[in-house]
C-alpha cells in the first residue's frame, strides 16, 4: 500500500486487491474518512514502496 497521485482522482492510496470494491485505488478523502492506517502522510510513496516492497499480490495493472 502506498500513496500516489492520479491525474483524475488526485491524491490516492494504492491498495491491494483484498480491499474489494476499493481496489486498486482509494481516494485520499475516503481513506482518511474510513480511518485508514497508517495515516496518509505516513504511507510510502510509490517509488519508496517499489524499492523496499516484496508484494504478496502481483499487481496486474502495473508493469515494469
Amino acid at each position: 500500500m502506498y500513496r500516489t497521485r492520479d491525474r483524475l482522482l488526485g491524491d490516492c492510496v494504492r491498495v491491494g486487491w483484498s480491499a474489494g470494491d476499493a481496489a486498486p485505488v482509494l481516494r485520499r478523502d475516503l481513506y482518511e474518512s474510513l480511518g485508514g492506517q497508517p495515516p496518509y502522510d505516513q504511507l510510502p510513496t510509490r517509488e519508496v514502496y517499489r524499492r523496499g516492497a516484496n508484494p504478496i499480490e502481483p499487481d496486474p495493472l502495473e508493469s515494469d
